[in-house]
């Protein structure tokens, strides 16, 4: 979607909530057989930038759904949107994965994620508006939400997280694979998700401590009953 709809979305929605900071909330992560849960917590520095036409969004034109681009055209993008907006971080580790199950592991890295970028905004009193990517409300953020289905393509802060929460989880998964521990897994091709050569890998040198186990047993029993 151009970037003109992605803020038209944004916009529409605050033009009842002029008192609210809207924040856009996303995470990656959440189907990789590896690795921890990344989301992003991302909002505008000021309002003035969801005006089209101002001069900090024209970099931002190609803004759109992580997953519709590349990852040069990512790396182009961060920097611009750390120029006009702010974000914070936050994760669920395997270990919380594995406890919690995916989807509430995946509600507390958004969680973290939001806190943390309250804490950055180091602003004592303001009504927050979260657009979350999904179709359900987070339980565990104490504001108003608005869950959004297939968000990262409609909304320009949601968008924006996507991006970013991708860019740092990536980054992750390249550096852990240059780990004598496992770089016999492709993650600095394949990131933690189940291609292939990953399952063919796990299959011949078992699972690591960043293995989720519950998902390493299902898609290996998946694959196996598409072979027979």
């Amino acid at each position: 979607m151009p970037l003109k709809e992605l803020i038209k979305f944004d916009t529409d929605i605050a033009k009842s909530y002029s008192k609210y900071m809207f924040i856009g909330i996303d995470e990656v992560g959440r189907g990789a057989l590896a690795g921890p849960v990344v989301a992003c917590a991302f909002t505008w520095k000021y309002r003035d930038y969801l005006k089209i036409g101002n001069t900090y969004l024209r970099s931002l034109s190609d803004l759109n759904d992580s997953k519709e681009l590349t990852r040069c055209k990512r790396n182009e993008l961060f920097k611009p949107l750390t120029k006009v907006g702010k974000y914070a971080l936050g994760y669920a580790s395997v270990l919380e994965i594995e406890k919690l199950n995916i989807l509430n592991a995946t509600f507390l890295a958004m969680k973290r994620a939001y806190e943390a970028l309250k804490s950055l905004l180091n602003k004592k009193d303001f009504n927050s508006y979260v657009l979350v990517d999904g179709n359900k409300f987070n339980p565990f953020i104490n504001c108003r939400q608005l869950p959004i289905i297939n968000g990262d393509a409609k909304s320009s802060l949601i968008a924006s997280a996507s991006i970013i929460a991708k860019l740092y989880r990536d980054s992750l998964m390249e550096r852990l694979s240059l780990s004598d521990k496992f770089n016999l897994y492709g993650w600095h091709t394949n990131v933690g998700y189940g291609t292939r050569k990953h399952k063919i890998a796990i299959r011949q040198h078992g699972i690591t401590p960043l293995h989720r186990k519950l998902f390493v047993r299902k898609a290996l029993s998946e694959e196996a009953i598409l072979e027979d």
